[in-house]
């Protein structure tokens, strides 16, 4: 079979037990892609009615056939299991090196079920698979989680973890790797916290079988030469470049999704892909992609203090955290964003929150009594900032927002629920 390594590693975490199982090749050929195969896989073999946060959710990481050849820019993983956010069909996407290095590891997809008697995380080297003893990550950051692993295993060893927040079983917890790069949607980083699972280790040098390598590299070449338009903006930018005319044509959510940035957020301009690449110290790519449409920013040494190489706020950031809470402060968003990637969150569901909870302030439903005094109100960075850190962390007023709109509108109650923007 070409394109897989044709194994999948299913791991039971109640009982501490790994088994491989051998690819179907008519189940790669009917559900092509690490989405096809997952939801695939899922419907066939996970009950009815489980709860996702519960033993009996499967999680599985997953890639497709493109995975770590030589395609443009084959560089993704998923992520699926049973969201916690909505209760129904939970899936995220991630770039970076992670995915290519699964395989090359010697696995096409991972599946995990039960729940680890204590923080376990699992390591992969070149087909040989074995959890191991987490109490040392307890607590950690993903950045501090993966240079601890790297620093035992080899630096040419790839992370995907959860950070405190997903330990902490935060509905809104991401699955990281690459130190910014996020599985961030349907909260399946509170899923792999709920089981115990702080990170997947893997590292190898196994090859991906090809029906024709000559013809991929060449097919390669022959296409690089051919990419333009939209990919010399992404080169330039990278997403923050689409956030102006998004934010013109209506696309980006603003003031909680009942607004449009023309009328409500005037300063709009001062959140798009200039002000944001002018903070940019160099591009970022991830594993083999010619476009490099990420970015490490320079040191914040003003009001936001974080790290050079702080990875770049994607559009959807910019748009959540700015245009959706009207908030103009650039450095403020490249902030929130560097602990939203620390943390392990996602910071889509993260703004979508923020947003939701200074409309409920602006309206009276809560106050600084219940927001530990923080002021939520429209623009203010440094609230959302300060609530942004509480909500991680789980401390105070942030633990009723750090499961999402949703059930943090349950728990304040009143009418809060008017302005929960959520999907069910």
């Amino acid at each position: 079979m070409r394109g897989y390594t044709g194994k999948m590693l299913w791991v039971d975490l109640s009982r501490a037990k790994l088994e491989d199982e051998a690819l179907d090749e008519g189940l790669c050929r009917q559900f092509i892609g690490g989405y096809g195969l997952g939801a695939r896989v899922l419907f066939r073999r996970q009950k009815a009615g489980v709860d996702p946060l519960g033993p009996d959710n499967i999680l599985g990481f997953t890639t497709g056939m493109l995975t770590g050849t030589p395609s443009i820019s084959a560089s993704r993983y998923i992520v699926v299991g049973k969201s916690p956010l909505t209760g129904g069909w939970g899936d995220a996407n991630s770039g970076g090196n992670f995915g290519p290095y699964l395989k090359f590891a010697g696995y096409d997809n991972i599946f995990f079920s039960g729940i680890a008697e204590k923080l376990v995380y699992l390591f992969i080297d070149n087909g040989k698979a074995e959890l191991r003893d987490a109490a040392h990550l307890t607590g950690k950051d993903t950045f501090q989680t993966e240079d601890i692993l790297k620093g035992e295993l080899g630096k040419d060893v790839e992370v995907a973890c959860i950070g405190p927040a997903g330990e902490k079983v935060a509905r809104i917890a991401a699955v990281m790797n690459n130190k910014g790069r996020a599985a961030g949607r349907s909260g399946l980083g509170a899923v792999m916290g709920s089981k115990k699972l702080k990170a997947i280790a893997v590292k190898g040098n196994m090859e991906i079988p090809m029906a024709d390598d000559t013809k991929a590299n060449e097919l390669r070449k022959k296409y690089l030469k051919e990419l333009s338009g939209h990919v010399d903006m992404l080169r330039d930018n990278g997403t923050p470049g689409i956030f102006i005319d998004c934010a013109e044509s209506g696309d980006t959510p603003t003031k909680n999704w009942s607004g449009t940035a023309t009328i409500d957020f005037p300063d709009y301009k001062d959140i798009g892909g200039d002000p944001v690449i002018a903070r940019q110290e160099k591009r970022y790519a991830c594993w083999r992609c010619p476009i490099g449409c990420g970015g490490h920013m320079r040191e914040g040494r003003g009001e936001y203090k974080y790290e050079a190489g702080a990875h770049k706020p994607e559009y959807e950031t910019l748009g959540m955290f700015g245009a959706d809470c009207l908030n103009s402060s650039v450095e403020s968003i490249i902030k929130l964003n560097d602990i939203c990637n620390r943390y392990g969150v996602d910071t889509i569901s993260a703004g979508a929150t923020m947003a939701f909870a200074i409309e409920c302030y602006e309206r009276g439903i809560i106050t600084k009594a219940d927001t530990d005094g923080i002021e939520m109100t429209w623009g203010n960075h440094k609230s959302i900032v300060a609530m942004t850190e509480k909500m991680v962390r789980r401390e105070g007023f942030g633990d009723v927002l750090a499961d999402g709109v949703k059930v943090a509108a349950e728990k304040i109650g009143g009418d809060a629920s008017s302005y929960a923007m959520h999907i069910q």
